[in-house]
């Protein structure tokens, strides 16, 4: 069977368990070989499963004129595709945040938005199983728990209520590779992703190879396992945890947040330290350097009594006894 065959069927899969047909999709492309291979796939199946298709392109202006190019090159794709396609330069990304989560952040912003003026009721995006287990592996190193195992999820809502799918998180690169070549279809590659001084790129380019070396595979196919394995369990641990936070909240603002803690009492560690995964999210407040020594310490906090500080200049207080206060400073 041919690369293109192989690579269209798992579409197909993917597009089946993400429920999608009959329904316009914004796809989310950024020229490198991921994005191209489903923008392709799509518009070769879109007959079959009667799709409107609409790209969207977040120029993040971080590369110069190499920035600029991409935008252009996309939009030549796009043209050529005859797929109608939408641009959007980023502003300044904030600085108090890592950046490659800023520009994730702001993508997903311009997505939202995009897909809400075109009337898409989907946004798609072209992360792989290679994907899934990179970020499994990093999530692991950071010690992020369970929530990090399960990894990206192949579905979730955005906050305009569009749905966000991955349809290739079970596609490995090597075949979307294969498939862009039977296409003759070239794409384009960003030049810092060969940079393995950053953490995403040695996984990708240093620590994977070498696991492949050693066992083989089906490495891939254990870690996307183990992330469909944590996904089944926190969807049962989230339901306990947002009970026990809401029970919790005293007040909540933007910068500070009162909880009940007397009812952490008896609570496993780590329901605790999930509802506070879960209040962050709810604030905005930034997860990237949350890691498990760091929610630890907040759950023993809470648990006990005492002043910490964390992250993202986050002062947490528990004093009186039953009183625990987080609060965003200044310094």
């Amino acid at each position: 069977m041919t690369a293109s065959s192989l690579f269209l069927n798992e579409l197909r899969r993917g597009l089946e368990r993400c429920q999608i047909a009959s329904t316009g999709i914004l796809i989310g492309v950024s020229g490198g070989a991921d994005s191209v291979a489903l923008l392709l796939g799509l518009v070769q199946v879109r007959n079959e499963y009667a799709l409107s298709l609409t790209v969207g392109h977040l120029n993040h202006q971080l590369r110069g004129d190499a920035s600029d190019a991409d935008a252009e090159w996309v939009r030549s794709l796009c043209n050529r595709l005859q797929v109608p396609i939408e641009i959007g330069i980023a502003g300044d990304l904030p600085q108090s945040r890592g950046i490659e989560e800023a520009a994730r952040d702001a993508r997903h912003a311009f997505l939202d938005r995009t897909a809400l003026a075109r009337n898409c009721e989907v946004i798609a995006t072209a992360h792989t199983a290679d994907d899934q287990a990179e970020t499994v592996l990093h999530h692991i190193f950071r010690g992020t728990g369970l929530s990090g195992i399960r990894g990206i999820p192949e579905i979730r809502l955005t906050p305009s209520e569009r749905r966000l799918v991955r349809p290739m998180l079970t596609i490995r690169r090597e075949l979307i590779e294969r498939y862009l070549a039977e296409l003759g279809q070239f794409f384009r590659t960003d030049a810092t992703n060969a940079d393995t001084s950053l953490t995403r790129n040695w996984l990708r380019h240093k620590l994977l190879p070498d696991l492949r070396t050693q066992f083989g595979p089906q490495v891939d196919l254990s870690l996307n396992r183990l992330a469909e394995q944590a996904a089944d369990v926190e969807q049962t641990l989230n339901i306990l945890a947002e009970r026990l936070l809401d029970q919790a909240v005293l007040d909540c603002q933007p910068n500070s947040v009162r909880l009940n803690a007397r009812l952490f009492a008896d609570q496993p560690l780590h329901l605790i330290r999930e509802s506070f995964r879960r209040l962050w999210q709810r604030q905005q407040w930034p997860l990237q350097s949350m890691g498990f020594a760091e929610w630890n310490r907040l759950a023993n906090v809470a648990l006990t009594t005492g002043n910490i500080n964390l992250p993202g200049k986050l002062r947490v207080r528990h004093h009186p006894p039953g009183l625990l206060v987080l609060e965003k400073t200044d310094r």
